[in-house]
């Protein structure tokens, strides 16, 4: 009867699992459940939103899992919808033609995936995607590879369906400015319009972007061009600098370093800020493989490369660097914030306190020396900060180039109209593909541009889960190799203490269990 009993309230308990959801999740930053943001998405929702996903019945391991997976987030997600959002699965038992035509129309795409069945290796097509589905409007995540960053893509595809006009970003086009890689600009286009624009364009636009980012301006700007620029920061505009104090032919493989005047400092200089002309090198770095020939044969060597500091000190209060862990910056240049008055400064990265700088490096080699020098400024250094507050005009009126424009002249701001917001990085090969780096330096990039944007709903998703742990050089050999020794002897000790704790705790049993009944320790009861 007891058995019946269990087995009942275990299946009646499955079944209210099943109506009623609920979970606890107990992970540092709750990386299984929809984060705050999300939710606020989900609520202010206003018109249904039609989730279908097209996963194959008999997909292999991990992909099995991960559509498990997505079915407890979208359960999540419609708790907080209510009934602004629905979900199903496609499945035509019986039908597997049905299935993939339907799943080819809405842009689901086949991908390879290997199986066993019967012992024998077999590679056939699946099906793992997903599609949002809202009025006439539709968003579909082809293929769900991984788990990781699925609330960030299915979030930005609910907030783009719901959005009716597109936030525009602006990168500038002229003064030998960077490209964004191909990867990173899809990122972006992911939630913004991009537009390449020139600085005028910009002032006499009546409907101007939410940003405007000048990725490693390589030429001169003129004193129009500061003007129009400062106009911009001036009126409003949150502008995103990722500059170089030299120029390294990365793609010839020479890595040969030389000057670059933009007279962008006019600018910094104007509002405290400094980049000090050089590189930062770091004992805590990026390896790199360097190929060297042997005779007839190549050996590849993977050596530390302090040109590229891995930095760990972020600011844990900007929504850019807040649930990031580390970030790399190549071949950055640092800031001093010293001169600073009357605006907010915010250091938002910084390098250890094993950092040095060089300013007359020009062989950067993987294969160089980068020995530090007792002469050579000490770190720790600000690679990227954050100015925000009311400015005063370094041109408080308009040059003549500008002035020709009667509109501009007429409007001109010899202070901030408002809130002005400047993001300051030391390097823009952040986003080189020629250069090892994981994904925390796209993350860090996309986070600058949302906040830049003032899109911080987007910074709180997108950083979830972006967590590295990586161990610090800071920490020192001696202080690496405890935590080593640590993580591997502590719960062995534990284990064998608290073993010899129940040992010795039975051992005072028996003997006070003896006293009382007057055994002897033979076992004999004394007459």
């Amino acid at each position: 009867a007891a058995v019946v009993a269990v087995a009942v309230a275990l299946g009646a308990l499955n079944l209210a699992g099943q109506i009623f959801y609920g979970r606890w999740d107990f992970s540092e930053g709750k990386i299984y459940s929809p984060s705050k943001a999300t939710k606020r998405v989900l609520k202010n929702l206003e018109d249904p939103i039609i989730v279908k996903g097209y996963f194959s019945q008999d997909l292999p391991q991990p992909y099995a899992t991960y559509r498990d997976y997505l079915k407890d987030l979208l359960r999540s997600y419609r708790n907080d919808a209510g009934k602004n959002l629905e979900y199903k699965f496609i499945h035509y038992p019986g039908d597997d033609q049905k299935f993939r035509s339907e799943a080819l129309s809405m842009g689901v795409a086949p991908v390879r995936v290997t199986t066993i069945v019967k012992d024998k290796y077999e590679i056939k097509d699946g099906f793992m995607g997903l599609v949002l589905i809202h009025g006439d409007r539709k968003e579909t995540i082809p293929v769900i590879r991984d788990i990781k960053g699925l609330e960030y893509d299915l979030t930005t595809r609910i907030r783009k369906l719901v959005t009716k006009e597109a936030r525009q970003v602006a990168l500038l086009a002229s003064h030998g400015t960077e490209d964004l890689s191909a990867e990173t600009e899809e990122a972006v286009r992911e939630n913004y319009d991009i537009q390449k624009v020139e600085l005028a364009e910009i002032l006499k636009s009546p409907k101007k972007p939410q940003s405007l980012i000048l990725v490693g301006p390589s030429q001169k700007f003129s004193d129009e061009d500061l003007a129009v620029l400062e106009q911009l920061i001036l009126q409003g505009m949150p502008v995103g600098l990722f500059l170089n104090t030299k120029s390294v032919n990365v793609g010839s493989g020479l890595f040969m370093a030389s000057n670059i005047e933009t007279g962008l400092d006019r600018l910094l200089t104007h509002w405290g800020l400094e980049m000090k002309k050089g590189f930062v090198l770091d004992l805590q770095n990026q390896n790199v493989a360097v190929q060297q020939r042997a005779g007839p044969f190549l050996i590849n060597n993977v050596v530390n490369y302090p040109p590229l500091p891995i930095i760990t000190r972020l600011s844990e209060d900007n929504p850019i660097t807040k649930e990031m862990d580390q970030v790399m910056l190549p071949f950055a240049s640092p800031i001093s914030t010293e001169n600073v008055k009357n605006l907010k400064v915010e250091p938002l990265a910084m390098t250890t306190r094993l950092s040095w700088f060089k300013s007359d490096l020009i062989n950067l080699a993987p294969m160089s020396r980068f020995d530090p020098d007792p002469k050579d400024p000490k770190g720790p250094f600000i690679v990227a900060c954050a100015i925000e507050g009311k400015m005063t005009a370094l041109f408080p009126s308009a040059p003549g180039g500008v002035a020709s424009s009667t509109s501009s002249a007429s409007s001109w701001l010899k202070e901030s109209a408002g809130t002005s917001r400047v993001l300051l990085v030391g390097t823009s090969k952040l986003l080189d593909s020629r250069i090892p780096a994981d994904a925390s330096n796209q993350i860090f990039f996309l986070n600058s541009v949302d906040w830049l944007s003032e899109d911080a709903d987007l910074v709180a998703v997108r950083s979830r889960g972006a967590k590295l742990r990586p161990f610090t050089r800071e920490l020192g050999d001696i202080g690496r190799q405890m935590v080593k020794l640590t993580s591997l002897l502590l719960m062995p000790v534990v284990v064998v203490l608290a073993g010899l704790a129940i040992w010795g705790r039975r051992i005072r049993w028996k003997k006070n269990l003896r006293r009382e009944l007057h055994v002897e320790p033979g076992g004999t009861v004394p007459a």
